[in-house]
């Protein structure tokens, strides 16, 4: 297991403090997609009050939605999410291959700022099943805010759903709480090497599936529920874990969020789990775009 402080609630054998946490977490938890909700005026210029409410519910529930009601000149659509997690202090940008020059990617077909990666999930209209982002990543240098803008929704399909981390968890502790103890193990989940050309472009990565932030104690997931270009710690505890683990995760529960991001509206995240519904576009039509930033460093 990695380093954790035996003080934490998400310590397996601290039961006391997580049953005080779990209490405080789910006390007038949100019920519904518009109770995360937060109407922005000016994207440039965030109030007092809308970053207090941006912050406040991502510090509940690890997310929020944000609308703007007055469309932005095109010119600045892209602007606009840089511009808003500038001034909640977030500015860490991981700057993957798939991103621009300004660390955004364009999640539309064709959007990847590398060729090798038009093939990639992301770039395409398929649908993405449950997952956090940047999974390969070491577990030490992890992806810890998602962010995304809507420029324009896709004419078909295209709805995400959302579920808070720290709720996967308690549901597993709840009913498997002997598995909690074998997904934060170091060794557990494995991303195989990436090559090219008979290269390694990316290295094996290997790490737990929960961990625990060395700096504000929370809780962070590493996940992705694909077959492929995964590789699970081959023993029975793993296997039980991650049964356990996806079963939870194709059971209904009453916090899960649904949605499609209109034109103008966004997601600021603690990197929670999401998925994303197949899509297309009307033939000769504009496209979706739909902008995402993701970073290092985690919201105050």
């Amino acid at each position: 297991m990695n380093h954790l402080d035996a003080s934490s609630p998400f310590h397996p054998d601290n039961h006391d403090a997580y049953h005080r946490w779990k209490e405080e977490k789910l006390h007038h938890y949100p019920t519904t997609l518009a109770d995360l909700v937060v109407p922005i005026a000016d994207p440039f210029s965030l109030t007092r009050g809308e970053k207090e409410q941006l912050v406040t519910l991502c510090a509940k529930t690890n997310m929020a939605l944000y609308s703007i009601p007055t469309p932005q000149k095109i010119a600045e659509q892209k602007h606009i999410l840089p511009a808003i997690m500038e001034q909640l202090g977030v500015r860490d940008l991981d700057h993957n291959l798939g991103a621009g020059a300004d660390g955004l990617s364009a999640l539309s077909p064709g959007g990847s700022a590398y060729s090798r990666f038009a093939e990639y999930v992301p770039y395409r209209q398929a649908p993405i099943g449950w997952h956090t982002d940047g999974y390969y990543h070491p577990w030490d240098h992890q992806i810890h805010t998602l962010s995304l803008y809507c420029e324009r929704p896709a004419d078909h399909g295209g709805e995400n759903e959302l579920w808070d981390h720290e709720l996967a968890y308690i549901r597993l502790r709840e009913e498997h709480p002997d598995c909690i103890r074998t997904l934060m193990q170091n060794d557990v989940m494995t991303i195989p090497p990436r090559s090219e050309d008979g290269q390694i472009a990316r290295p094996e990565r290997m790490g737990p599936v929960f961990s625990v932030h060395p700096q504000n104690g929370r809780l962070h997931m590493r996940f992705t529920n694909r077959t492929i270009s995964i590789r699970w710690r081959p023993d029975a505890a793993t296997e039980k874990a991650v049964t356990a683990l996806k079963h939870i995760l194709q059971a209904p529960t009453p916090h899960l969020f649904r949605g499609k991001l209109a034109a103008g509206w966004g997601l600021i995240s603690n990197n929670v789990l999401h998925t994303r519904e197949a899509f297309h576009d009307n033939p000769g039509g504009a496209k979706r775009i739909l902008y995402r930033a993701r970073y290092f460093d985690c919201l105050p």
